[in-house]
């Protein structure tokens, strides 16, 4: 009688951590030949070949109102246009892109209620993040100047 205590917690030990268990796992089925095919054939496709995909939690940026007119920081500015996975969208959100002058874009945020507001919130949160940052301000859209 002891020896069935002492070894029937160890049978019950042993079942739950050395057998197999598809617990919470789900199983894939391939039907069809095509679809086993296709399956195994993807994944060996040489890497100059594959797409490159961005993930879909990489929001798109916007365009930047024609009629805008206020303050905005100004993140970055590139002479092409920037992925959507570029470092600067996933550390901000609501990005908007602006055409400059010289044929370049520039990527801004905006919301803030006045010049004040703008530079504490470059001072405090965005410097640190991008340090080419500056504080723009906009008239019906276009570029008046830097701050």
């Amino acid at each position: 009688m002891h020896s069935l205590k002492v070894t029937l917690p160890i049978l019950i030990i042993f079942q739950l951590f050395c057998t197999s268990s598809s617990f919470g796992q789900d199983d894939i089925v391939l039907n069809t030949p095509s679809e086993r095919k296709g399956a195994f054939n993807e994944s060996i496709k040489p890497l100059d070949t594959q797409e490159e995909t961005i993930p879909y939690y990489y929001k798109r940026h916007r365009q930047l109102p024609t009629y805008f007119s206020g303050v905005a920081i100004e993140l970055t500015t590139s002479d092409l246009p920037l992925r959507r996975d570029y470092f600067i969208f996933e550390r901000f959100g609501n990005v908007k892109v602006c055409p400059l002058e010289d044929g370049g874009f520039s990527y801004v945020i905006t919301g803030f209620r006045n010049e004040r507001t703008a530079k504490s919130f470059l001072k405090n949160i965005v410097i640190h993040q991008a340090s080419e940052a500056r504080v723009v301000v906009f008239s019906k859209g276009k570029r008046k100047g830097k701050l």
